[in-house]
């Protein structure tokens, strides 16, 4: 008996510990996801800024998010009313989208797009990270046009406010990463503006890392539902979705929203979605009883609720950025670009400024070529001058700027706008090359202006005898016309090497290289 009892105490002490194991286990695990969820929550920039300093210059935005601010922005959008896409009214609303920006000292511009049947355009400002080693983007957007006699107050200038709200406070900061600030028109028609910015954005290999979609975020009836804010999202992997959960949480002092995940629906998101970007959709936990009528207006809406959403919003985006503080005053603003104002599309032109930094540190600069924006350039030295180098592919009028950094990040604001007006130009391109009697060469006109005083040049490296360099010239050659230049009469055998070299008035010259077997006056097998 005295056995069975040892046995059975011995037991006892094994589950014990077993389960004692188990449980230590379980709280490590406990305690590293709680930690990987604070690291979530709370990106460590990667420079110098301290956590703290970020959450003080965070809680600093929330705190100068207002119902007033709100609804000004709010006020001057509905002000346009129904805003169908390809309407004048939404054209108008876009135009003043487009000005708001531009008075931040944001790089804007207009997307035009073409898309189901309707034309309209998408607008874009720009605020550069100043981290040159990255090529993070965080977009927030939302879409400015409504349905037909709809004033769209919730659906959507609601979302536009936040858009603009975010990009007045966040103008006025540095952040490691870059940030745009989207307005879209066409989600009506099923997210046609959306769609078109999206392609975009895969042919140029934007590493877009985050959106924030924000489409009808100011209805609530009720205490309880003006104290949640759905998010929906696609459900791979969800990082973004816990992200701002997390933001709701650590800021809930000053935001005082609650963020449930929602799953799955539609909106100016989506196409990112198809696409492969990580993007999430913020939008009011009661869903608008007036959606799509003519009673969507702001008196029937809750800009209380709507200024708490848009805390919500711009602080996530603000941390996803990794927004920075810094008491080290900038680089004064450079001076105006000097350079040509007039100029053909496909030349290189080059572009000078300079500034000086009073704390004698070096100096970064970034351009904006009127219609893209070009990477951090340097370091410089304080006061010295720098020059860049652009060509235009399109014909238009750009506005070049130029914007300075010092090392510690600290930015100057934009410098006065150098306007250049880009026209047609010729472009010449050498063609298809064939053999036969002779050797047979295309020079294309690939621009869009008459290409003059075309010279061009075949020489030959082998055993050629006879015909072993041949030149000529075309007056004038159209746009998209192809003339063919020819050797005329050779002589030789084996294989040889072709050199082909055109030019055209104003031009830089342009050559290609191929290789063919001569036998006689006949050449074949040209690659």
């Amino acid at each position: 008996m005295r056995k069975k009892c040892i046995g059975v105490f011995v037991c006892v002490l094994l589950i014990i510990a077993i389960v004692s194991g188990v449980q230590a286990i379980q709280d490590n695990i406990d305690i590293k996801e709680k930690n990987n969820l604070s690291a979530l929550s709370n990106p460590q920039p990667s420079n110098h800024n301290s956590m703290s300093d970020m959450d003080d210059v965070i809680i600093d935005i929330i705190q100068n998010i207002n119902e007033p601010l709100y609804l000004s922005y709010l006020e001057n959008i509905t002000a346009f009313g129904p805003r169908v896409t390809g309407t004048p009214s939404c054209y108008d609303a876009g135009t003043y989208l487009y000005n708001e920006f531009q008075s931040m000292g944001l790089a804007v511009r207009y997307q035009n797009w073409n898309n189901g049947g309707y034309q309209d355009r998408n607008i874009e400002a720009t605020l550069p990270g100043t981290n040159e080693t990255s090529d993070e983007i965080y977009i927030i957007c939302g879409h400015f046009d409504t349905v037909s006699n709809c004033p769209g107050a919730d659906d959507d200038a609601s979302g536009v406010a936040t858009v603009l709200i975010a990009a007045y406070l966040l103008s006025e900061c540095s952040v490691n990463h870059t940030i745009r600030f989207v307005a879209f028109s066409g989600e009506e028609q099923w997210m046609l503006g959306s769609h078109e910015y999206v392609e975009e954005a895969v042919q140029n290999g934007d590493n877009i890392a985050a959106v924030l979609n924000v489409d009808m975020i100011g209805y609530a009836l009720t205490q309880d539902q003006g104290s949640k804010i759905k998010i929906y999202d696609n459900g791979n992997p969800r990082w973004v979705t816990n992200f701002t959960v997390n933001i709701s949480q650590i800021y809930y002092e000053y935001i005082q929203l609650t963020a449930i995940p929602s799953g799955f629906t539609y909106s100016d998101q989506y196409y990112f979605w198809v696409y492969g970007y990580e993007a999430i959709f913020y939008h009011e936990y009661k869903f608008n009883d007036y959606y799509h009528t003519s009673q969507d207006t702001i008196a029937n809406m809750n800009i209380s609720y709507a200024t708490k959403c848009s805390r919500l919003c711009v602080a996530t985006l603000a941390a996803l950025a990794e927004i920075l503080s810094s008491s080290n005053n900038p680089p004064e603003t450079p001076d105006k670009p000097l350079g040509p104002t007039a100029g053909n599309i496909q030349v290189d032109y080059t572009f000078s400024t300079q500034t000086i930094d009073h704390e004698s540190q070096q100096i970064y600069y970034l351009w904006y070529w009127g219609n893209e924006m070009s990477e951090w350039m340097g370091p410089y030295e304080s006061g010295e001058t720098v020059q860049a180098v652009h060509r235009w592919t399109s014909e238009g009028t750009y506005d070049v700027k130029v914007l300075a950094k010092d090392t510690d990040d600290a930015i100057s604001g934009w410098s006065e706008p150098l306007t250049v007006t880009i026209v047609g130009a010729p472009f010449i391109e050498i063609g298809e090359v064939t053999g036969g009697f002779g050797i047979h060469v295309e020079i294309k006109n690939i621009g869009n202006a008459d290409a003059l005083n075309v010279d061009w040049k075949i020489t030959l490296q082998g055993f050629v005898f006879f015909g072993r360099e041949s030149s000529g010239s075309f007056v004038k050659i159209v746009p998209g016309f192809t003339p063919t230049a020819s050797t005329g009469f050779i002589f030789g055998i084996g294989p040889v090497g072709i050199t082909i070299t055109a030019r055209s008035e104003g031009l830089n010259p342009v050559e290609t290289k191929a290789s063919a077997l001569v036998f006689g006056p006949f050449v074949f097998r040209v690659t």
